[in-house]
């Protein structure tokens, strides 16, 4: 697996989380997710985790495409992870937390093996 391929994936699954974390912190949307709202802090922890998710993804996209491309293409695949966000949300909001979860340690994998690969 090339360096590129780990850098676009990478990039795809923290677009993804990214979204879910911003997605997350909304009253409503954890309400649906786990049956009663999020906490002051926990709901600011997980806009600002969001955040630095699709920052992250921003950077890898750059890494992996170059400066004009990547961005561009960040904010393509920033679309696509809040379109698959609001599709599963809108028939099974739970699943979408055990994806992230997932996802998580798939991102987690693919940097290990970037590191140590």
């Amino acid at each position: 697996m090339s360096l590129d391929t780990v850098n676009i994936s990478t990039a795809c699954l923290l677009s993804y989380l990214g979204m879910f974390a911003l997605n997350f912190s909304m009253e409503r949307n954890a309400k649906l997710i786990l049956n009663h709202a999020l906490s002051f802090k926990l709901a600011k922890l997980s806009y600002g985790l969001g955040w630095c998710c699709l920052i992250l993804a921003l950077c890898t996209s750059i890494l992996a495409w170059g400066g004009a491309v990547g961005i561009t293409a960040c904010f393509g695949i920033a679309t696509a992870a809040a379109g698959c966000i609001i599709f599963i949300q809108s028939y099974r909001p739970k699943l979408n937390l055990n994806f992230c979860i997932v996802l998580l340690c798939l991102v987690l994998g693919l940097q290990f093996f970037r590191i140590y690969g």
